[in-house]
């Protein structure tokens, strides 16, 4: 997606959500006027996040605004190892500033969460999510705020859709030598994930087969969209909100939904134990799973969170699409071991 047209649907996002807060205000339910109201006394929210954009988390905090009058949404936007970084050295002083903190990085959370550091609270809107996407958090200790599952993508000029790969073991087929682009788990989490669970469901006789396809190993999981769509590689896995998103601005692209299912790392979104306005905390949680916010999601080409909220034009629901999500747990007792695999196998 061009900056262009994020811009433009931003902007009318925005625009809607204003000309309708006070009739949002009336629609409350009991529990967020609750929490509004006690909200209202703390003045603001800070949110550390790492899960999007500059530009989108700005967005986010307008609409906050914009419902919620009174009470201030401040994001502080950097990359996941600064925003980590950033709140452990808090933590150690004992000067917490975030209230909220989003990462794409779930095992971040457990490492939070295994120092004490996150507070309990299931929200409300928990009861609008897509099941398997409520499944993939872990209860009252954070919640899936944003997901870019991995699928894979083709170029439309250099392969045709019957011919397109169908399933994960299908880039093992020897016809793919020298056409496939992978990331690396050293340096990609998203890709970590993928190697841990395609371990998991074929062995890691997959990855030596694939060794044997010879692919081209980036470091980011996003590297292959523009191997693709220039042609320099027939096929990639990458997540698919970025191949719709390459197809969606007319380029050469062919997104493809592995019959087996997308694998799913998540974006998750959890309140900080000593949070300096908790009220706020779970105000703005209600907010990221609410209706508003989804279908923000939506209209910037990104996957809702709810299940009252169609998926953008063009892109299959999460509802019904198979999702395989591997625990957070089982990810980072092997990632190491799979990491050191990996460079065996395919000498990078």
């Amino acid at each position: 997606m061009t900056s262009g047209t994020f811009s433009r649907s931003a902007v009318a996002a925005v625009a809607v959500l204003f000309a309708g807060a006070a009739a949002q205000a009336q629609q409350m339910t009991a529990h967020e006027s609750k929490l509004y109201e006690a909200a209202k006394k703390e003045g603001s929210i800070v949110w550390y996040v790492s899960q999007t954009t500059t530009e989108f988390a700005d967005l986010a905090c307008k609409q906050f605004n914009a419902k919620y009058p009174g009470v201030t949404c401040n994001a502080v936007r950097a990359s996941g190892q600064v925003v980590m970084q950033r709140l452990m050295q808090e933590v150690k002083a004992n000067a917490v500033q975030a209230d909220v903190m989003s990462s794409n990085d779930d095992g971040q959370m457990v490492t939070l969460d295994q120092a004490k550091q996150l507070a309990d609270y299931t929200p409300e809107n928990h009861k609008h999510m897509i099941p398997s996407l409520l499944k993939a958090g872990n209860g009252s200790k954070w919640s899936i705020t944003s997901v870019a599952p991995l699928g894979m993508m083709a170029n439309a000029k250099l392969v045709k859709a019957e011919e397109a790969p169908k399933d994960w073991k299908d880039i093992l087929d020897p016809k793919w030598k020298g056409q496939v682009a992978i990331g690396h788990p050293g340096f990609s989490g998203s890709v970590g994930v993928w190697v841990v669970t395609m371990k998991k469901m074929y062995g890691w006789d997959y990855f030596e087969q694939l060794a044997k396809n010879q692919p081209q190993v980036g470091r980011s999981i996003a590297d292959g969209v523009s191997l693709v769509e220039s042609g320099e590689r027939k096929i990639a896995v990458v997540p698919m909100s970025l191949a719709e998103g390459s197809k969606a601005q007319g380029k050469p692209t062919l997104p493809l939904y592995p019959a087996s299912g997308l694998i799913l790392p998540p974006g998750v979104t959890a309140i900080m134990e000593k949070a300096p306005h908790p009220n706020a905390a779970r105000l703005f949680m209600e907010f990221l799973l609410s209706k508003e916010y989804s279908e923000t999601l939506r209209d910037t080409a990104r996957w809702p969170m709810r299940t009252d909220v169609p998926a953008p034009q063009g892109m299959p629901g999460l509802d019904s699409t198979p999702l395989i999500s591997t625990p957070t747990e089982e990810v980072l007792k092997q990632l190491k071991e799979i990491q050191q695999q990996f460079r065996d196998t395919f000498g990078v």
